[in-house]
């Protein structure tokens, strides 16, 4: 799965699971937050859930589409 930004030439290539990629491809887009703070991987819901607000808040998070073609 990769990432188009318009007006970039270069394309971000996501990590992604196959059940994640086959939805994308069965619904044609999905909504990607990107919180511009770091993040563990190893963070449960509620850590997650204070990390969406924090960066909601102090407008520290971006929402972009993935889609197929």
């Amino acid at each position: 799965m990769f990432l188009h930004i318009p007006g970039v030439s270069r394309r971000l290539r996501l990590p992604s699971r196959p059940a994640w990629t086959a939805l994308v491809t069965r619904t044609g887009t999905a909504v990607l937050p990107l919180g511009l703070d770091s993040l563990s991987q190893s963070v449960d819901a509620s850590q997650l859930d204070t990390y969406l607000d924090t960066a909601s808040q102090s407008d520290r998070l971006l929402y972009g589409m993935a889609r197929t073609r």
